[in-house]
């Protein structure tokens, strides 16, 4: 194997992180994200494994530090430091197994390489640094006739098809060079039908795609809602800010029954009041009290996102049916939850859901009570709160619908938002506070996947942000309704129930499991091949 010299390499890693980097909002290159993997790996199958290291570092970190940059509104360089440093490693992971396989099975590698890729990058959405902000099926999010096959595997499936497209056409790359790529037969079918397999993929894709949009989705039944987006600042003290958030909130609240008198749900946004409603309302305090008066005026059912705090005796398990009898200052371990109330047009709170899937170091430090010390450091840094995460998956249900409530970036797990439709949730409601980032950027990478969550499981699909993207998709992943970022208002809008139960509601992650197995067994045949035969060589692209 000639080596790549190091000039060549490294221009050409640092063009597939910039190529990738353009093709996410708020650039919406979609179609340089079909590119945007080429040329690392044409560098990677002519590089050995240390080369391929120092590449992929580059390559990982310099895409992952330029597309998460809004993280610095809340975690410091230190925090986008970390980040990019944890979630990178998993695109570096990647490449150094594709190194690895190349070079033990050069004439399998196209085909290869999108199984590894998937179940990596899969595998970084799980445990308590889980994240799938990156993915690179995430760059078609406008581009709705290819990505409606995510109905049937995920967002992965998209991603998939993306990286097959690339790693073929690397292969062809070369040929087409020599003069050759369009005479098969001068050509090993290794090299060509990987390529040509990703064209297929991609032209059925987009037949399926219009034939899904061409459906009818049905009129009835359906409930109207409106979504407050109050822009109250995170970045000031409850005691200056609980006031003014509670005179903007309520005159947008009421502007919006005024407007609509038949609201069967308005929704206040993920932490829009940071005291915890449930025991001051059984205090009664004069603040809580002016809510539960609003909900009462208004004569409808209400979401509203806010903190649940009370201490139990160390050791015991909190019973939730017992919660409206629990009072902060009882007990000596003390509990803090980021929670949805459902309450009735009473005012009473009838349900409540406390956030699972909790924000790495926005929301809990992970391992923070083996590793003390390094949570002192960072706490310096960020603004790390001891939230203690909820158990269980609740289905809200009024009149017309069943409906799951998630919270922030819940909503960008598929694996979890499948799990409350097959609960019964007809639609699903994401409120959110992306105040914080800033930026237009992180406002819409972190909407933008969201629409994969509805084409995934046919759902309507709202969300509800602070500040950030409020809008409701549709079950194709089309936008029906949306606020301008940055602006208080509130958005009016009708959800239906789920279209249909779909393959990837029923079954799940199929890709990603078969990738994992195909990843398992092509490295450890790699490590072994290459033991037996360390001379190993790679056909010269």
């Amino acid at each position: 194997m000639n080596e790549m010299k190091w000039y060549i390499a490294i221009p050409l890693s640092t063009l597939s992180a910039m190529l990738l980097l353009f093709s996410y909002p708020p650039y919406n290159l979609n179609f340089l994200a079909f590119f945007a993997l080429m040329p690392i790996l044409y560098v990677v199958y002519r590089s050995n494994l240390a080369r391929t290291l120092g590449y992929g570092i580059l390559f990982a970190f310099l895409f992952y530090c330029l597309y998460l940059f809004w993280m610095n509104a809340y975690m410091a360089m230190v925090g986008v430091a970390f980040v990019t440093v944890a979630f990178g490693g998993f695109f570096v992971l990647s490449l150094l197994i594709i190194n690895l396989v190349s070079r033990a099975f050069p004439k399998y590698r196209a085909i290869l390489v999108p199984f590894i890729w998937i179940a990596v990058d899969f595998g970084r959405s799980f445990g308590f640094l889980g994240f799938t902000f990156g993915s690179i099926g995430y760059t078609q999010h406008n581009f709705l006739p290819f990505i409606q096959l995510a109905d049937i595997g995920g967002e992965q499936l998209i991603s998939f098809i993306i990286v097959l497209f690339s790693a073929g056409l690397v292969e062809l790359v070369p040929e087409i060079f020599r003069g050759r790529a369009f005479k098969l037969k001068e050509m090993s079918p290794y090299y060509i039908i990987p390529f040509y397999v990703s064209i297929g993929l991609i032209a059925l894709s987009i037949i399926y795609g219009w034939v899904r949009l061409s459906e009818q989705i049905p009129d009835e039944p359906r409930m109207k809602i409106s979504m407050i987006q109050g822009l109250s600042s995170p970045r000031t003290t409850w005691k200056e800010e609980k006031w003014k958030t509670l005179r903007t909130l309520t005159k947008l609240t009421r502007e919006s029954y005024w407007e609509e008198e038949d609201l069967d749900l308005i929704v206040w946004t993920e932490t829009a009041i940071r005291t915890s409603l449930r025991p001051n309302l059984a205090y009664g305090t004069s603040y809580h009290m002016r809510i539960q008066r609003l909900v009462q005026e208004a004569e409808t059912h209400f979401i509203i996102g806010s903190p649940d705090n009370y201490y139990i005796d160390e050791g015991d398990e909190l019973n939730e049916e017992y919660l409206d009898e629990l009072y902060p200052t009882r007990g000596e371990t003390e509990v803090w939850t980021n929670s949805a109330y459902y309450l009735n047009p009473q005012g009473e709170i009838i349900g409540k859901y406390d956030k699972i899937q909790l924000t790495p170091f926005g929301e809990h430090f992970p391992l923070g009570e083996r590793i003390a010390f390094l949570r002192k450091i960072l706490d310096n840094f960020t603004d790390s709160a001891g939230f203690t995460r909820g158990t269980e998956l609740m289905v809200f249900e009024n009149e017309k619908m069943k409906f799951g409530v998630v919270i922030c970036w819940e909503g960008t797990y598929g694996y979890f938002i499948r799990e409350f439709v097959r609960n019964g949730a007809d639609f699903i409601l994401n409120i959110s506070n992306d105040m914080w980032t800033q930026t237009k950027a992180g406002h819409f990478q972190h909407f933008t996947i969201t629409k994969f969550r509805a084409i995934e499981n046919r759902i309507w699909y709202a969300r509800a942000a602070n500040d950030g993207v409020t809008a409701i998709t549709d079950p194709y992943g089309r936008v029906v309704g949306i606020l301008p970022i940055k602006e208080a208002g509130y958005l009016i809008g009708e959800v239906g129930p789920n279209l249909r139960m779909t393959f990837y509601t029923r079954y799940g992650n199929i890709l990603p499991k078969l990738s994992l197995a195909v990843l398992i067994i092509s490295f450890v045949s790699s490590i072994a091949f290459l033991i037996k035969r360390p001379a190993n060589s790679v056909r010269e692209t």
